[in-house]
């Protein structure tokens, strides 16, 4: 440019300049699509760490132990007596001795279980206190609770079977390192 002649701006030049400030300012803003997106879930399987067993009640107790024992993986699992020895932490009594002991429980096995273990089915259980659970009186170390525990079928194919809930009954016995599962039963 000589000084003195008057320089012109056209709108083409114009344009050109509030094009690359809109480009240049949008990657500086604070809002990203991160901040936008809600996160919901995840299928990343993370191992969900059970209960303390030295730190739950009863009730709890008899729900997690439930859970875990009526939980399996036929693909993997021998048995469903595998499913009580990761049950331990939670057991007492007779089925204590029965997974410390080193043995193989005889344990009845399920209609399904090779049809599961062929396809790599899991069965997951969810069991709930059940309002048939007799009442017990205030500090009896030994209780019996019912609940109610569904299961559901995991296909490897990613859909899922939810079965007929089951009502169990549980005998749990306060130790001195927390509650315990000893017994438990089929009720219907």
């Amino acid at each position: 440019m000589k000084e003195g002649k008057p320089v012109r701006i056209t709108r083409v030049t114009v344009a050109a300049v509030c094009t690359a400030v809109t480009v240049a300012s949008a990657g500086c803003g604070s809002d990203t699509a991160e901040e936008h997106h809600v996160h919901e879930g995840s299928d990343d399987h993370q191992v969900i760490e059970p209960l303390s067993p030295q730190q739950i009640d009863a009730d709890d107790t008899a729900i997690t132990a439930m859970q875990m024992i009526l939980s399996w993986q036929p693909a993997i699992d021998e048995s469903k007596t595998d499913a009580l020895i990761r049950a331990t932490p939670y057991l007492g009594g007779d089925l204590l001795a029965v997974t410390e002991s080193g043995s193989r429980a005889d344990v009845r096995p399920d209609a399904d279980w090779q049809q599961w273990a062929a396809a790599k089915d899991a069965v997951t259980a969810v069991c709930a206190h059940s309002d048939t659970t007799p009442a017990a009186p205030a500090g009896m170390r030994t209780v019996v609770i019912d609940v109610i525990c569904t299961q559901t079928v995991l296909h490897a194919s990613g859909r899922s079977t939810r079965l007929t809930p089951q009502l169990w009954r549980t005998t749990i016995v306060r130790t001195d390192d927390g509650w315990r599962l000893t017994d438990y039963r089929f009720q219907q």
